[in-house]
């Protein structure tokens, strides 16, 4: 019995020890976690510090991989050929960069307007003289054309100061955690656009170039066999000839001369790179674009079913009106751009399906018809599905705030959701049509049905001649 007692007394000692051990090991703080708190606390004042560091530190900003260093290369070549006629370009800093009136880019744009705008005369005073028909009037409305997007693009630098100082701010945030980094920089993705001169966008100036050479080669191919054919007593068939023919508008002013007919080449040139340069802009701005509404839905995606504070749904929401804002900031300053960007590349590509059953003469002259035709489709298809990537990402947060459980369904995660639902997110031309894939391929179908027409048409009339070589 003794011994069953002192056993008990000593079952009941030991439990109430351990009881007292587990309390005040309870009790004791976890310097671990303490530590890590610290460290994480010291981490998120480092990042506060270093992002304030950032907005005024000129070697921290060349490190950044903001869209104002990603764009400058482009906006310097713009300011070549007379279009962003803006100072400082190459600043670290996007502040710094303005429109300037009295400077060596407006000098260039004054001087381009002024030169397009006597020789867009001079061809109208010809159409007037020789009479007016579709054909003849592509050339008018090709320098007309022109002539605006420059204004547009004149105009739109004098707004760039005011929208690219918040587009660095808002970079500033997202290029740090907890935004996911971009597997390839936004710099190298513009760059990498520039050199798919074979494969994508930027091949547009490459294209444009061969599209330019094979227009003059089927030009002059016509003139010399139009010459060989057509006028047997001419020994000689001069290159000076052909010039004189097809820039009749310079050369019936100035004399023939190396000078002016680099200038008449350069004139011509300087109008295609501004066609290209057009749908070429929107693409990279819509990559820029696409890119941080791309790292805020995925940083929201992280979240899909887990319980997330309020405190970070309102952060998350606040971060979105600022991308809203932005980009309702590029639209009201782009739509002129936009607009005009589809109103060319519709024209054209309308009148090149005008001609299509036009019989023609010269393998030279089906080359660059049906070249032309395709890199007018392709840069459209381009514009519309870089651009349409924009509202795509726009609204991929929508998945995990309608997963949210009603329990958790709080007023700041209603507002988010309600603020998403609400807000159209795409460029638009005036907001008359969006840049979407619905817009796009509602587009291509009035283009197939014009062609239909055009079928018919040319079924009713069908004449398989060709046109007079001596006409």
């Amino acid at each position: 019995m003794n011994g069953q007692r002192k056993n008990t007394f000593w079952l009941c000692c030991s439990s109430v020890n351990m009881r007292q051990a587990a309390s005040t090991e309870f009790f004791q703080p976890n310097f671990n976690i303490l530590r890590q708190l610290r460290l994480k606390r010291r981490q998120q004042r480092a990042l506060a510090a270093h992002k304030v560091r950032c907005k005024d530190n000129a070697k921290d900003l060349e490190e950044l991989d903001t869209f104002h260093r990603a764009i400058r290369p482009y906006l310097c070549l713009a300011r070549i050929f007379g279009m962003m006629p803006l100072a400082n370009v190459m600043s670290p800093h996007a502040k710094q960069v303005k429109f300037h009136l009295r400077s060596t880019g407006m000098c260039f744009s004054a001087l381009f307007l002024l030169l397009g705008g006597i020789k867009t005369m001079r061809i109208a005073a010809k159409i007037y003289q020789g009479g007016i028909n579709s054909r003849s009037l592509v050339n008018l409305v090709f320098y007309i054309m022109g002539m605006i997007i420059c204004l547009n693009f004149i105009s739109f630098a004098r707004c760039w100061h005011r929208l690219i100082v918040p587009w660095n701010e808002i970079d500033i945030i997202m290029l740090f955690p907890p935004y996911a980094p971009t597997k390839i920089s936004l710099r190298v993705k513009l760059f990498i656009t520039a050199l798919k001169l074979i494969i994508l966008i930027n091949e547009f100036h490459f294209f444009s170039i061969v599209e330019h050479g094979l227009y003059y080669a089927s030009a002059y191919t016509n003139y010399h066999m139009h010459m060989l054919h057509c006028q047997p007593n001419v020994t000689e068939i001069l290159f000076s000839g052909y010039m004189k023919r097809e820039f009749a508008d310079i050369f019936e002013m100035l004399p023939y001369n190396p000078i002016f007919i680099f200038y008449a080449f350069f004139l011509t040139g300087t109008f295609s790179f501004i066609s290209n340069f057009l749908d070429t802009f929107i693409i990279l701005i819509s990559m820029a674009l696409a890119q941080r509404f791309k790292q805020f839905s995925q940083r929201v995606l992280k979240l899909k079913n887990r319980q997330v504070p309020d405190a970070l749904w309102h952060e998350l929401r606040h971060h979105h009106i600022l991308l809203c804002e932005l980009m309702d900031l590029v639209d009201t300053n782009m739509s002129s751009i936009v607009l005009f960007s589809c109103l060319n590349n519709i024209y054209f590509i309308c009148n090149r399906l005008l001609t299509i059953f036009t019989k023609l003469r010269y393998p030279v002259n089906y080359a660059f018809f049906w070249f032309s035709l395709l890199f007018l489709l392709g840069r459209t298809c381009a514009v519309f599905l870089y651009a349409s990537r924009i509202h795509e990402f726009s609204v991929l947060p929508l998945e995990v705030l309608y997963m949210v459980p009603s329990d958790n369904w709080t007023e700041e995660v209603q507002r988010f959701t309600h603020q998403i639902n609400n807000q159209f997110i795409a460029l638009s031309g005036y907001r008359l049509y969006y840049l979407t894939r619905k817009s796009f391929f509602g587009m291509m179908s009035t283009l197939v049905y014009y062609e239909f027409m055009l079928l018919q048409l040319d079924a009713k009339d069908q004449k398989g001649d060709l046109p007079a070589l001596c006409a």
